[in-house]
């Protein structure tokens, strides 16, 4: 497995945060990887040295002032054995368009990916990303975008968002306990007048709740 550096804020990822620390709009918008080598700053990149690939944000969260993104890359376009060590998180700058965020390299231990005709292939990224103070950081994540097993079996046992089975059971079991009682109180289950009298006519009674069924001969409520 790769072993990438520190994460480096690109010059104008740092114009970025900036504007994100005063309430502007941090909105990451995808990922890549590269087999480029660079001699000089890194910060000073706007894009991947040598680009392979971009891929989509498939999940994003927050934890204290840490942004979490993950993103899975897919061999589908690669076709020769393909030597990987760069590593970049791209963002929308309200201002400059998208840009490049942050950037990491790992030099001579990086991956080799393998070739589609070889067979599928895919690789999970997370990067993980100071976003200080902001108020407004979010990442584009595409409706098709790929879901590995584990951030799936972590949205299905999240219990925030979701009910257990067993707890919604056991509560239309309550439920039909409840609506069977009350059927119970009432012969008939509501169908037929419950009342010994025949209200033929309302003929000498003062009707001040309810509606008199003329059709059926008695007081419903």
């Amino acid at each position: 497995m790769a072993q990438y550096s520190t994460m480096v804020i690109t010059e104008l990822g740092k114009v970025l945060y900036a504007k994100s620390q005063t309430g502007k709009p941090l909105v990451y918008t995808k990922m890549g990887i590269g087999s480029g080598q660079v001699s000089g700053d890194p910060s000073n990149l706007t894009d991947l040295a040598q680009p392979i690939g971009y891929f989509p944000i498939s999940s994003f969260s927050i934890t204290g002032n840490t942004a979490q993104i993950k993103g899975v890359f897919q061999n589908a376009d690669i076709h020769v054995t393909t030597y990987s060590c760069e590593l970049g998180i791209f963002a929308n700058d309200p201002d400059y368009g998208e840009i490049l965020y942050a950037y990491a390299n790992a030099g001579g231990s990086g991956d080799y990916i393998p070739p589609i005709e070889a067979g599928p292939y895919s690789r999970e990224f997370q990067i993980n990303v100071v976003v200080g103070s902001a108020t407004q950081v979010t990442a584009n994540i595409l409706p098709t975008a790929y879901v590995t097993v584990s951030d799936f079996m972590a949205h299905v046992n999240n219990t925030n968002i979701h009910i257990p089975r067993s707890e919604f059971i056991s509560a239309i079991n309550n439920l039909q306990n409840q609506i069977d009682t009350i059927k119970a109180t009432f012969p008939d289950s509501f169908i037929h007048n419950i009342f010994n009298e025949n209200f033929v006519t309302l003929d000498a009674i003062v009707l001040t709740n309810g509606y008199y069924n003329a059709a059926y001969s008695r007081l419903e409520v």
